[in-house]
């Protein structure tokens, strides 16, 4: 379906009214993305980054989980924290220590995984999320994404850990960029039909690699050129959730994602509440992947209004 400048504009404005008042970290995000934020979201910053460094523990975790540390950390970045803020490098300094601890993706050998190269002998570098003893499925993203399996929960889990420590600047760690070629070669087999990957944890992996050194950013390309030929007509993904697509998509900005997210696109304006959010829990997040989506789509937003500021909030966390 062909979307109009006006259906644009209009959804635009829905959304600038949903995160006028919102006063968290995504109200700070969508506020500066309209070119409307204030002194106040100055104040605003510095309080929510204060918040979430009171939540860490001694050793920089968040809740005793990587899940909810990683989407804390994940926060910091976005709120325009640099790589050597104490708080960020205490988080992350908790994640890394995670990297290739008992309970991670890939760990451990047999004979049926080791004939399809799916075992440590393969692959390293991957997060643990938690130990074998504990159950880390259902993860939920804030996309809206529900990864139900173990090991998909997990592979997801360490995929998302990895986005967030490339982006805080840690991609020459040695085993940090193991498990960025440890995504390469699967993704490989993906490609050869060797294993069947969920389209959710191919997404967040697809996100992971958009963001890895230059030189390996050519292998999403060959992901994200798989997953837009699973894209139907009506710009949607058969089981898959749409904005944790989309979020994936636009962080690649390839041009081969382009007619991907606008084919979505259309369908997320279908999405649009009478209040601007896109879902029926009024999900800032989604929001937010909406608004970069209406946005990559060349819309405008004439005349941005100053916010009012009221809370909300929402994180990742593992079940």
């Amino acid at each position: 379906m062909a979307v109009s400048p006006t259906q644009l504009n209009r959804a635009l404005d829905g959304v600038a009214e949903f995160f006028q008042s919102r006063q968290t970290r995504a109200g700070v995000v969508a506020r500066r993305l309209f070119g409307a934020a204030t002194s106040e979201d100055d104040n605003l910053v510095a309080q929510l980054i204060s918040e979430r460094r009171r939540r860490t523990s001694m050793d920089g975790g968040i809740d005793g989980w990587v899940s909810a540390t990683t989407w804390g950390a994940w926060e910091l970045l976005q709120l325009g924290c640099p790589s050597d803020h104490t708080g960020l490098s205490r988080m992350v300094g908790y994640i890394l220590a995670r990297q290739d601890a008992p309970g991670r993706f890939g760990e451990g050998c047999s004979e049926a995984r080791h004939s399809v190269g799916y075992c440590n002998h393969f692959i390293g570098g991957f997060f643990s999320l938690g130990s074998k003893d504990e159950r880390v499925a259902p993860l939920v993203f804030p996309s809206g994404a529900v990864i139900t399996k173990e090991g998909d929960a997990r592979f997801a889990g360490s995929c998302f850990a990895l986005r967030t420590v490339l982006q805080a600047r840690h991609e020459r760690r040695e085993a940090v960029a193991r498990h960025v070629a440890s995504l390469i070669y699967l993704a490989e087999r993906w490609e050869q039909h060797e294993y069947a990957v969920h389209p959710d944890v191919a997404f967040t992996a697809l996100a992971a690699l958009a963001v890895a050194p230059l030189g390996q950013r050519q292998h999403a390309e060959r992901i994200a050129g798989r997953l837009v030929a699973l894209q139907q007509p009506d710009g949607v993904w058969e089981n898959a959730s749409l904005y944790h697509a989309v979020d994936a998509l636009l962080t690649t900005q390839m041009p081969i994602a382009r007619d991907a997210i606008f084919k979505a696109t259309s369908r997320i304006l279908d999405d649009q509440r009478p209040d601007g959010s896109f879902d029926e829990h009024g999900n800032e997040e989604v929001a937010l992947i909406a608004l970069r989506a209406i946005r990559s789509m060349g819309a405008r937003r004439a005349k941005p209004r100053p916010p009012r500021l009221s809370p909300a909030t929402m994180s990742l966390r593992s079940r």
